[in-house]
């Protein structure tokens, strides 16, 4: 299994012109330095992803021959660590790219990239590279629609009474769960967005590669259900 904090980031972060840059405060307990709007939008998915334990920016140095034969060193955008399941997923070594700029620079960038898919290889780790196509997605669309009801607060016993109604259930959709409560349209609308905070806190369970609605269908995460710490909700 990966120790946290095995890696710490090789370079000194600095803004890089023309772009966006900064640190982004994950899961409130790391900060990890981007330097792209692309960047920031994949660690909101990493963030999100429970199986992710630890993203290090710029964790390692390469050394590579470029398209010209020179010597030099490629440094990689991510390394995402995992926690222990029943399926591994060893680390992950991660470059971001946008599109465009894969296509037009694909010359330079390939010695570098196919340096880091040999150091993943090496250390038996995974080598990606992720694209607009590959970040904003449908996922991410669905993660920034929940990130609102983050930091909701609602009364527990309505949490208890909607996961019990859920299970009840089996499977049902946001509405007719919402409806199955109440009948007066303000509370049916307050219990969308209570079920909205609950598949933001991973309580509730939905297929988040299609778009959120009132008629996606839902279910109750029986892995977490049991271990519910209504102090922090």
């Amino acid at each position: 299994m990966p120790i946290k904090d095995d890696f710490k980031p090789v370079r000194k972060p600095k803004p890089v012109y023309g772009s966006v840059s900064g640190y982004y405060a994950f899961r409130g307990e790391d900060t990890i330095w981007f330097e792209s709007t692309l960047e920031r939008d994949l660690l909101q998915k990493l963030e999100f992803n429970v199986n992710v334990m630890q993203v290090v920016s710029q964790p390692v140095e390469i050394p590579y021959r470029t398209n010209l034969d020179n010597l030099s060193t490629y440094t990689p955008d991510f390394l995402v660590q995992f926690y222990e399941t029943k399926c591994y997923q060893p680390p992950l070594l991660i470059e971001v790219k946008p599109i465009q700029k894969l296509k037009k620079d694909w010359t330079i960038l390939k010695p570098k990239l196919k340096a880091g898919l040999g150091y993943a290889h090496e250390h038996g780790w995974n080598f990606k590279i992720y694209d607009e196509k590959r970040i904003r997605d449908q996922l991410l669309a669905n993660i920034q629609f929940l990130k609102r009801y983050k930091n909701a607060d609602f009364p527990k016993d309505e949490t208890i009474r909607i996961l019990d109604r859920l299970e009840e259930f089996g499977v049902n959709c946001v509405n007719g769960l919402a409806s199955s409560l109440y009948k007066s349209d303000q509370k049916v609308l307050q219990m969308i967005a209570h079920i909205w905070f609950l598949i933001e806190k991973k309580f509730i369970c939905c297929d988040l590669t299609q778009p959120l609605k009132p008629t996606t269908v839902i279910w109750v995460n029986n892995d977490l259900k049991n271990y519910i710490n209504f102090e922090g909700l």
